[in-house]
């Protein structure tokens, strides 16, 4: 019995030793916790105490830009009312009123010119060509002497005193040449339904092809045509002279034979001379009869306004 009590006693100690150890284990743990959460927990220092002086002067300019901008908003409204206001011109340069004002000025000087002092001049320059004051016009004419259809000499003198509108072809062209006679002829039979201009203007036809146009051949070539046509040939050095003198080109072909047919390349006007002898226009292939008419109307009665006169 004694024995037994020794060993629970033995027992009841190692029990009571053990929990003073976990006590002691427990508490040294809990002051270790306790130092850790004081630790973690503790209040850290504002922001701007530990920053070197660039950052809090950077801060602190941060409110102070932002009261500046405040600010600025107010004295943007009032230097905005203080512009000037935008001009719907610019002040200079070619879309200011005055660049503006220039140019409309240029446009009515060139109407005013092309449609009164172009047209006085004109005018004026056709008076002083009528009354022969004008210098540099073209040498177109000039002498010759021919024969006409009926066998008689003519030259540039005898068909003076009235207007001319001379042709250069030859009676074998196929085609130009008739449409040309034609249309000579259409042209005096339009002016002539006006009482004044009968028997103002000679048509006449002068050949290229003196080796076959005889005069015989020539009278029978102008029975197709306007009755009061003059045709006129000759020699081959004559014609060369006359259609010299009216700048006309003419060319047959080389190594022709004596019945063989071919064809004259030519010049292809009609020159409108005046009763002087003088060159006054020339009309081309383009140019129909009517135009023609009008126009050598429109030109004798200048002449007959300048005081000239007209042999009939």
């Amino acid at each position: 019995m004694r024995a037994f009590g020794s060993v629970f006693c033995n027992a009841a100690k190692q029990t009571t030793g053990l929990r003073t150890c976990l006590y002691q284990q427990n508490h040294a743990a809990a002051s270790v916790f306790s130092s850790v959460s004081l630790a973690t927990i503790r209040p850290r220092p504002a922001l701007n105490s530990h920053k070197p002086a660039i950052f809090k002067k950077a801060y602190s300019t941060e409110d102070s830009s932002s009261s500046e901008k405040a600010a600025g908003e107010g004295d943007k409204d009032t230097s905005e009312s203080k512009k000037p206001r935008e001009r719907l011109f610019p002040a200079t340069g070619p879309l200011s009123p005055m660049g503006i004002g220039l140019f409309l000025a240029t446009v009515v000087g060139t109407m005013y010119y092309f449609t009164v002092i172009k047209d006085r001049v004109a005018k004026e320059k056709m008076e002083k060509r009528l009354r022969g004051e004008v210098y540099g016009k073209a040498d177109v004419g000039g002498p010759y002497e021919l024969t006409d259809q009926n066998g008689n000499t003519v030259t540039d003198k005898t068909y003076d005193g009235k207007f001319k509108l001379v042709y250069f072809g030859f009676c074998h062209c196929p085609d130009i040449c008739p449409d040309e006679m034609d249309k000579i002829g259409d042209a005096i039979k339009m002016l002539e339904r006006n009482p004044q201009m009968v028997d103002v203007v000679q048509p006449i036809l002068i050949t290229c092809d003196p080796q076959r146009d005889s005069p015989e051949a020539i009278k029978e070539y102008l029975k197709q045509f306007h009755p009061r046509f003059v045709g006129l040939t000759g020699s081959f050095d004559q014609v060369r002279q006359a259609c010299k003198g009216y700048r006309v080109y003419f060319s047959k072909p080389p190594k022709v034979g004596p019945n063989q047919d071919y064809l004259v390349d030519h010049s292809i006007f009609s020159y409108f001379m005046d009763p002087d002898g003088e060159f006054i226009d020339v009309y081309g292939k383009d140019k129909p009869a009517d135009y023609m008419a009008g126009d050598i109307e429109r030109r004798i009665k200048q002449f007959l306004g300048a005081g000239r006169t007209i042999q009939k």
